[in-house]
């Protein structure tokens, strides 16, 4: 889990934030540490690698209110898919 903090909102209904890693464009935004109320989505990635802007669709314009008086969302992590082989598959001859 990252956090988001939000740092004003724009005159087309999108919101600004900053966050301290890289994420990815189109990955979830939540209102909670646990994520169950969905914010909305990263949109685009601007600023420095460090420490980048985001710039968030939300879902709806009260939860955009609501994130807003918070001042804070997160991003939640997902672990790694690894490849690899299959454990007990039989090889083909």
């Amino acid at each position: 889990m990252k956090k988001v903090k939000l740092l004003h909102n724009l005159p087309n209904g999108r919101i600004i934030g900053r966050t301290n890693y890289q994420p990815k464009i189109n990955t979830p935004i939540f209102l909670d540490s646990f994520g169950k109320k969905r914010l909305g989505k990263i949109y685009d990635i601007f600023g420095p690698l460090d420490r980048p802007y985001l710039n968030i669709i939300p879902a709806s314009s009260a939860l955009r209110d609501k994130a807003l008086e918070k001042g804070e969302a997160f991003i939640l992590q997902k672990g790694k898919k690894t490849k690899g082989k299959r454990k007990g598959s039989p090889r083909r001859k």
